[in-house]
């Protein structure tokens, strides 16, 4: 999903009242279960949904085809197509393996774990003047 989403280190905030392709329409970012890698995960933009047609090509590859979106799947591209692992290769995703949609990219959370690293420390007073 670059350049929208870092492939690492980014905080995504996931709904998960969508998961299942619950209300979910055409440019909305999708969590999912991997189709082809157990137990891994995977964000990706919806390009189309069920009775949509799409076109599928993949760039610098010539003449593309032109599919339709079986019922109870959705097709899956990411941002960066070039490089992109998505529907192009393993075909529509069944709506069952979405996880929820993601809400909101949290910049700035990958500096908390540096900042803690070594810890809280103690608060450091500069006592300079003499309290009577």
């Amino acid at each position: 999903m670059l350049p929208t989403i870092a492939s690492a280190g980014d905080m995504l905030l996931i709904s998960k009242y969508y998961r299942r392709g619950r209300q979910l329409g055409v440019g909305d970012v999708v969590s999912y279960k991997h189709p082809i890698r157990p137990g891994e995960y995977a964000v990706k933009r919806i390009l189309g949904m069920p009775g949509d047609f799409v076109v599928v090509e993949t760039p610098g590859k010539g003449v593309g085809r032109m599919i339709q979106v079986p019922e109870g799947h959705c097709w899956v591209v990411g941002d960066n197509l070039t490089w992109s692992r998505d529907s192009r290769i393993f075909g529509p995703l069944p709506l069952a393996l979405v996880t929820g949609k993601v809400l909101a990219r949290c910049a700035g959370w990958n500096l908390w774990p540096r900042a803690l690293e070594h810890g809280l420390q103690p608060a450091v007073l500069d006592v300079d003047d003499d309290v009577d």
